[in-house]
Parts: structure tokens; C-alpha cells; sequence
């Protein structure tokens, strides 16, 4: 009999996801112990002082004192889990319905919900939006979370080729409106950075009556008035029908979210099996959340000097040579051939103390990898320089073929 669990022992080396030489080196990367406190710029890393440039931190939050006081308050006063229970049982609270009322004014909607993580969020709303006899178009490139939601649906699921319009308006064309479709896109990609093209995709749902989704993950803090996102950014935020998000990014705590017209929300609440049967997101986490809205929305200091280190890295990087896609927000994608991007991450930790994460297959197409690297509001000029320097050395090391990894 074949064994279920077969896979477990194979996933490596099966899909040829790296080389089997590098497969000691793969386990290596992906396997090490990432510094307990890893929010900000430099970090402690086995006695090692660490430039990180790659986690999702982008305003600075994380670390912010005044979010981190707020959870600290909460904590005190009721403990770490309050409040104990699923939000339908008895993990409701005035924090928690306070947090959403707030969230739906910051999206421009009716009603807003909180799930525990954004992944929950993601799946649970499109799983039970969805359902036989649904198509859900999804751009090829959507975040497996919006994948994954898409399956527990039940719906039938067509994917469309990358921010291709034409691709896109030729199947809802087949569809002509027979059969409930909605089409489900991320606003920021989380790889490669491009943003979706909304005021296209918003004329093109309304003139095939199809739902839009977005998924902005990445978006939300980062673009637009106040922070509000890629919607915000194209000035269509009323045009979408569902805004999806997570608080784990800009926002620098963790949970998700979704924002919409109230009676949408309302059946997300009692339908979502990822709402209905989890526990309810710890208060101190809620508060740390509203104060961190506050700072998003607020934040447009932050948001100025994000961008000016974003461009100082990509312009840097381009002036160097480097390859990093059509990157379009703080996401840059420094392209490597083959598992290169295993090999240059191993020579900037190791020999210039610089932690950034490489990317392969299955995150990426296979035969691909990228250095994924994130800057922040938080770092300085300098640490982008020192980056740039180092990863120009290791380039240079490696043409002459003199790093020891090699």
C-alpha cells in the first residue's frame, strides 16, 4: 500500500526544488532560527549584531512604543488569552466591535470584521461567499491564502494570466453574466511588488456584472490617503466589494480582516467557519491594533520616509545592475538565476551580517529565485547603503568564484 506520508520524505528533492548539492544549504536557510526579535532593523543574532531587510514591518510599528504599551496595559489587567471563547460564544467585547467600527470608517465601508490572522480572514470570507455553481477568477499570481479559499468554496476555479485585462475580459465574455462569478485579485503582490491595475478591473467587472475582491495585504498603510490601500491609491474604493487585509504587515500586530457592505459582513460573520470556530483575537492584541490604526492613518511622516528608502534601495539597485522586476511598492524582488538567491543570502548572513530571505519554488515558479528585500520607515540611509555595498561584494565574489559556499 502506498503510504500517505511518502511525500513528507520526497518534497525536496521531488519538484527538484533546489539542486541535490544544495539541498544541505537549503535545509540551512529555510531551517535556521530567526532572531526573537526581529521587528527592527538591527537585531541580535547568536551574539551577532544583524541588519534584517526583509519582514513586512513597514511603518516601524512593531516596536512602536505606543502600540506596545497598549498591549502591555491589556495584559496586565486581564492576562494574555482574554477573552477566552470563539467571538459568537463568549469572545465578543466592546474593544473588539469598537476596533471593527473604526476599521470600516478607515476603509470607507459599512461594517468591517476581525479574524484572528489574516490567512483566516482570507480564506473564511471567499470559502463561504463562494460556492458550487460560483466561478471565482483568480488572477494566477493570487495569494494562496485567496487560493485555498477558493477551493473550500466549492466553486469552479479559472485563473487568468497575470494583470492580463484582455485575458481577464475574454472569460468573463464566456461567462456573460450566466452564472454568479466574482473576480478575486491581490492589491500588492507579495513577490514581485506590481500592484493590480483596479480602475481597469473595476470597469471591467461592473460591465460584466462580477464581484471584485482584493486582498490588501501589502497595500493597506503603505498607499494611499491615510494609509487606506491600493483602493484608496486609485480612488476606487467604493467600487470594490469586498476589501480583505491583515494586521500583520503595516499595522505591525497580527489578525485580518474584512470590510464591506454590512449585510455582506453579517453573513461572513455567521458563515465563515475560520470566524465561527476559532477563538477570539486577544484583547491585547485589539488594543495594541486600534492604537496602531491611529498611527497608520496618521502616519504620513512614515509613510514619506518609507518611500524615500524604498527609493533609495530600488534606485540603487538598478544603478548596480540588478535585476528587480517591475516592482511597483517597498516589495523588491532582486532576481536570481536558478537557487542562486540560496548562496547569496548564505554569504550576507554569514560574512556581512545582513539577513535577508531568499525565495524558491513553490513561492515562486520553479527554476526561479529571488531575494525578497523589504525596506522599512525604520531603517536609515546608511543600512540601505551598507546593503547595497555588501550585496555588490558578494556579487562580485561570486563572479570570480571565490565565495566559500560556492
Amino acid at each position: 500500500m502506498e503510504d500517505i506520508f511518502a511525500k513528507c520524505r520526497e518534497f525536496l528533492t521531488g519538484p527538484k526544488v533546489v539542486p541535490p548539492e544544495e539541498l544541505a544549504l537549503a535545509a540551512e536557510m529555510f531551517l535556521a532560527r530567526s532572531p526573537n526579535a526581529n521587528a527592527g532593523p538591527w537585531m541580535e543574532v547568536e551574539g551577532r549584531r544583524v541588519l534584517q531587510l526583509s519582514t513586512n514591518n513597514y511603518l516601524g510599528l512593531a516596536t512602536h512604543p505606543e502600540v506596545c504599551a497598549a498591549a502591555a496595559e491589556v495584559v496586565s489587567r486581564y492576562g494574555i488569552g482574554a477573552p477566552m471563547g470563539s467571538r459568537l460564544l463568549t469572545g465578543n467585547t466592546e474593544a473588539h466591535e469598537e476596533l471593527e467600527s473604526r476599521l470600516a470608517a478607515f476603509k470607507r465601508c459599512e461594517a468591517a470584521l476581525v479574524f484572528p490572522s489574516g490567512a483566516l480572514a482570507m480564506m473564511g470570507a471567499i470559502g463561504c461567499l463562494a460556492g458550487p455553481g460560483d466561478i471565482l477568477l483568480l488572477d494566477e499570481f493570487a495569494h494562496t491564502t485567496l487560493v485555498c479559499g477558493a477551493k473550500i468554496s466549492g466553486a469552479e476555479i479559472r485563473t487568468f494570466r497575470h494583470n492580463d485585462l484582455d485575458h481577464l475580459e475574454s472569460q468573463l465574455k464566456k461567462i456573460a453574466g450566466a452564472r454568479p462569478t466574482a473576480i478575486v485579485v491581490d492589491g500588492v503582490y507579495s513577490m514581485d511588488g506590481d500592484l493590480s491595475p483596479l480602475k481597469e478591473l473595476v470597469e471591467l467587472k461592473d460591465r460584466y456584472g462580477a464581484r471584485l475582491l482584493v486582498d490588501d495585504a501589502h497595500g493597506t498603510g503603505v498607499f494611499g490617503p491615510e494609509g487606506r490601500g491600493t483602493a484608496a491609491h486609485f480612488d476606487v474604493e467604493s467600487r470594490i466589494d469586498l476589501h480583505l487585509g491583515t494586521f500583520s504587515k503595516a499595522f505591525g500586530t497580527i489578525g485580518g480582516f474584512v470590510a464591506g457592505p454590512k449585510e455582506v459582513v453579517d453573513f461572513i460573520r455567521f458563515r465563515a467557519p475560520t470566524f465561527v470556530f476559532t477563538k477570539s483575537t486577544p484583547l491585547a492584541v485589539v488594543a495594541a491594533t486600534r492604537v496602531a490604526l491611529e498611527l497608520v492613518r496618521q502616519g504620513e511622516d512614515l509613510r514619506r520616509q518609507l518611500w524615500a528608502n524604498t527609493r533609495r534601495l530600488q534606485e540603487g539597485l538598478r544603478e548596480r545592475g540588478f535585476s528587480i522586476g517591475n516592482t511597483q511598492s517597498p516589495i523588491t524582488p532582486i532576481e536570481m538565476e536558478g537557487s542562486e538567491a540560496l548562496r547569496v543570502a548564505h554569504s550576507l548572513r554569514t560574512l556581512y551580517n545582513i539577513w535577508v530571505t531568499p525565495v524558491v519554488y513553490p513561492a515562486i515558479r520553479l527554476g526561479r529565485s529571488i531575494l525578497r528585500v523589504i525596506p522599512t520607515a525604520v531603517h536609515t540611509p546608511e543600512d540601505i547603503d551598507y546593503f547595497l555595498e555588501s550585496l555588490t561584494a558578494v556579487r562580485a565574489s561570486m563572479i570570480l568564484g571565490s565565495l566559500s559556499v560556492l
